[in-house]
């Protein structure tokens, strides 16, 4: 077992962060404060500031969040390794350990286990002092076997600021110092600060609307700033979706683009959001366990088995809605997956028949020009033997 594995299931560890990880916290934040201030303002400064912002928060929030810790979209070997190394040179640590962390969280979402819980640790452990602490540092591999088996995902979780400083370098030779200062280190601070109040605001303040076992909320505000990740509420309640916005108003950035990749064949097997009767069902289980819980009493507690008997009574009816919805999905992919093929051997045979005609009139083609050679050759071979004649020659008889 590994020394993250231990902590996460012993008793919660002091709160004490390493000097060395919060002056280097503390140092990209004087370079951001200091560097503007001798750069001075600037419009494009501020346009490159935002700009790599968001282009690293999309690779936190769909890259980092919905591929890696949940697996909501598949992705091609090469586009997975560049996500990786996109979410990477946000500073905020191995992709590896990322998504290790983050499902984890998922696990044991605020309660004792929970590394990063505002309702049992406090909002600035849960913001950013889990990070600087040093007691998380290693990625624990047996929660993310299906990522650890790419050697490349490997190196980069081991080399885990290659990414971010090849990013620094690239923006000072492309834009100069303010490159450097406003579309590195300005924007490095506000990600981390964006990414981190989903740990911490997104559990204490904002709107319940579903009834998870943890505190997460919903936010307009935050999702914005976050493209989708402040519907938090509704990530917990259904996390296996790609989109966090349940409905038309609820801005998600991140999905709208994964969307448009899934339209360009980047992206397969986008998850959508839950029917509304996958959701309908899922809160009558979580009701219906509540109910059996306060009602169960101290036999209950007491009884292994009969926690297990009421916890099934609870989402029983939410499993079947869910498994109807997902034969519904694997049906629709089939009958996508039977028109495509139909195109396809309707294509192959259309490509044969041409294939078959094109060859077909080569044949006759050949056919003509050996009877065409064969008539030249016979007509040669006759003035030969007639301008022989004249000459007074006569052919030898054969031996």
């Amino acid at each position: 077992m590994t020394q993250t594995a231990e902590l996460s299931t012993a008793t919660p560890p002091q709160h004490v962060v390493r000097p060395s990880a919060v002056a280097g916290f503390l140092l990209v934040h004087a370079a951001a404060i200091a560097g503007v201030a001798l750069v001075g303002f600037s419009w494009t400064g501020v346009a490159l500031c935002v700009a790599s912002y968001y282009l690293r928060m999309f690779a936190i929030t769909a890259g980092f969040h919905r591929y890696f810790s949940h697996r909501a979209y598949r992705l091609a070997r090469v586009p997975q390794f560049l996500m990786a190394f996109l979410g990477q040179t946000s500073a905020q640590k191995g992709v590896l350990w990322w998504a290790s962390n983050h499902r984890h969280h998922h696990k044991y979402s605020d309660r004792p286990e929970d590394i990063h819980s505002p309702v049992q640790n406090g909002f600035w452990w849960s913001h950013i002092g889990w990070i600087l602490s040093g007691l998380y540092d290693e990625t624990d591999y047996t929660r993310i076997p299906d990522l650890a088996k790419f050697p490349e995902l490997r190196w980069l979780d081991r080399n885990q600021y290659a990414a971010t400083m090849v990013y620094a370098v690239a923006l000072f030779f492309a834009f100069g110092w303010t490159g450097l200062i406003y579309g590195y280190f300005l924007s490095t601070v506000l990600l981390w600060h964006g990414t981190f109040t989903i740990n911490s605001v997104m559990h204490l303040f904002g709107r319940r609307v579903f009834p998870t076992a943890d505190q997460s909320r919903n936010s307009m505000i935050f999702a914005l700033v976050t493209m989708g990740e402040g519907w938090h509420n509704n990530h917990h309640y259904y996390p296996s979706s790609a989109a966090q916005g349940f409905t038309w108003w609820q801005v998600d950035m991140s999905f709208s683009l994964l969307w448009l990749g899934e339209k360009i064949g980047l992206v397969k097997g986008l998850r959508r959001a839950p029917s509304p009767a996958v959701t309908e069902a899922l809160a009558l289980a979580r009701t219906k366990l509540d109910v059996s819980v306060e009602t169960s009493g101290q036999a209950m507690e007491d009884d292994p088995l009969a926690q297990l008997a009421a916890r099934w009574d609870g989402i029983r009816d939410a499993a079947r809605v869910t498994a109807h919805q997902a034969l519904a999905d694997l049906e629709a992919a089939r009958l996508r997956a039977v028109q495509r093929l139909d195109v396809l051997q309707a294509d192959y045979a259309a490509a044969r028949t041409r294939a078959e005609a094109a060859a077909s009139n080569r044949l006759v083609e050949l056919r003509a020009e050996i009877e065409n050679t064969r008539r030249e050759l016979h007509d040669t071979l006759v003035r030969l033997v007639e301008a022989a004649e004249n000459l007074g020659l006569s052919a030898a008889a054969p031996a």
